[in-house]
């Protein structure tokens, strides 16, 4: 396969699969703050959460003045000059998509064109609440379908395991990064903590994708402990981090047909550190704190990320 038609899929993958997760993370986040709402605390604190988990603080702080609703979205969802925004994935997975249009599914190319014009139309609008919420919708309805084409129509070559690095890669980073920021929240100095703690902890799931599937396992309990563990070690729900590695490592070995050459040595060792930190049964089992766990899954997963571009000569496209 050609280095850039791997770039390009990879980057498709990385990048529509990011633009999801974002759009998921607010629409959930939108509903948590009215359900979460403390007259003595405000909701400065809640969408500063937003940006440390999908955002930048350094770059956010240079260009908002304050943590407010209308500043935080127009970061995330809109912001031509953000390179993580909703706005600058699509745009980057079509430019991408575009390039290689002679080697995917038509249907693949027609629904990421389609919804980059629908985001591109939305972003000349009057923001409202519920115009907001139909739109964050519409992104995870067609994130869907993106999927399904590519479960559906694309063969099991090299092309669909570039797909399956950029969206695994970024599905483990993320949940990382989202645990690490929600764990460590104090409820402390608010009124009606248990039910404070109930739609805070039902938001993670619900964010992650990992509500109704908990649910069925543990009924409502919402219990912190079991929560992470369940989203991090459990291997039969897909969007778990031990399911996650297990997509990239299977991927790598089929890529390289179960071998292991000189040029992707560093790949397959960054992959193994990787796998090795989510065979983990319980959070007792860590020999670290949960802070310096999360950091490392996201140090390993950018060691992965840039191993796989070296290994197969990758360079990201940026929007235009």
């Amino acid at each position: 396969m050609l280095s850039r038609v791997a770039d390009s899929l990879y980057w498709i993958g990385q990048n529509m699969e990011r633009a999801d997760s974002m759009a998921k993370l607010l629409s959930v986040r939108l509903v948590s703050i009215l359900e979460n709402h403390d007259p003595k605390m405000g909701t400065e604190h809640d969408w500063e959460e937003v940006i440390e988990i999908i955002g930048n603080k350094v770059e956010y702080s240079q260009q908002y003045s304050a943590y407010d609703r209308e500043s935080v979205i127009q970061y995330i969802v809109f912001s031509k000059e953000n390179n993580n925004s909703i706005y600058s994935c699509i745009t980057i997975a079509r430019e991408n998509a575009r390039m290689i249009r002679e080697v995917i599914p038509v249907e693949l190319w027609e629904v990421i064109n389609s919804l980059y014009f629908k985001v591109r139309e939305f972003c000349s609008t009057t923001v409202q609440t519920n115009h907001l919420n139909t739109f964050l919708q519409n992104i995870h309805e067609n994130y869907f379908l993106f999927q399904g084409i590519i479960s559906g129509l694309m063969p099991r070559g090299d092309g669909y395991l570039f797909l399956v690095f950029g969206k695994y890669l970024e599905v483990i980073r993320k949940l990382a990064k989202t645990l690490d920021v929600y764990y460590h929240k104090n409820f402390e100095e608010r009124a009606n903590i248990d039910d404070i703690k109930y739609h805070y902890w039902s938001a993670v799931l619900s964010s992650l994708s990992g509500y109704e599937s908990y649910i069925q396992k543990y009924q409502a309990l919402m219990d912190p402990e079991k929560i992470i563990t369940y989203l991090l070690f459990d291997d039969s729900l897909p969007r778990s981090a031990k399911y996650g590695v297990q997509q990239l490592v299977s991927a790598f070995q089929a890529l390289e047909k179960g071998k292991v050459h000189s040029y992707s040595q560093n790949l397959y060792n960054n992959l193994q550190n990787l796998q090795e930190e989510v065979n983990y049964q319980s959070l007792e089992n860590l020999p670290i704190s949960l802070h310096e766990y999360f950091q490392n899954i996201q140090r390993l997963c950018d060691s992965v990320g840039s191993s796989i571009m070296e290994t197969y000569y990758l360079g990201e496209i940026s929007q235009t």
